[in-house]
């Protein structure tokens, strides 16, 4: 029997931990971001049509806050003001799974994403959705791919590609999304559930 790596065993571990979710995922999502942008602020809030304009570098910051900022316009396209609602804030959000590629090599930086709980009202046209929540993010450029999922688990597996080889830090766990009850179905622990 081989020995597996150092690395290979990261990645399995890795390949476990997201496993469970699976069976909600629906689609799989790839955005580029640019290196840099033009920022365009209001000056002032009711005065006037003037901008502040800057050039802005990706750094590790606004790459969360990016994913961050993307999933929000995400939920708010596919949920609109359900989102709000307290008594349907536990299943009025998309389930997103980030992974950040290219930050260690030669390739653009880009996310690979999975996406699920999707309403079925949305499901069809997710690729404008989701092309008109990323339009909105400073640091989106142009490639943009959108692909209905039929095996959730090969899909994990193939973001989770890098993990253990060329990048650890891949999976972004900090900014992914999972619905409270996504995880209340797949958690076994006691002491979990009550929290």
């Amino acid at each position: 029997m081989q020995r597996l790596t150092n690395g290979q065993r990261l990645q399995l571990a890795y390949r476990k931990h997201i496993a469970p979710y699976s069976n909600y995922v629906q689609c799989a999502v790839t955005l580029t971001l640019k290196q840099t942008a033009l920022i365009r602020v209001r000056r002032f809030e009711n005065y006037g049509d003037e901008c502040y304009e800057f050039r802005d570098y990706l750094d590790e910051d606004k790459l969360s806050s990016t994913i961050r900022f993307f999933t929000a316009q995400l939920t708010n396209e596919l949920y609109g003001n359900k989102a709000k609602h307290k008594n349907k804030q536990d299943w009025a959000k998309p389930l997103v799974i980030a992974v950040v590629e290219g930050r260690n090599t030669h390739k653009l930086t880009h996310l690979h994403l999975a996406i699920g709980n999707i309403p079925t009202t949305h499901l069809g046209n997710i690729a404008h959705h989701t092309q008109a929540a990323f339009q909105r993010c400073d640091f989106a450029n142009k490639q943009l791919c959108v692909k209905h999922v039929t095996s959730g688990i090969g899909w994990l597996g193939y973001i989770t590609k890098e993990v253990g080889y060329t990048d650890n830090d891949a999976l972004d766990i900090v900014s992914s999304t999972i619905p409270p009850f996504i995880q209340h179905s797949i958690c076994t622990e006691s002491r979990l559930l009550t929290a």
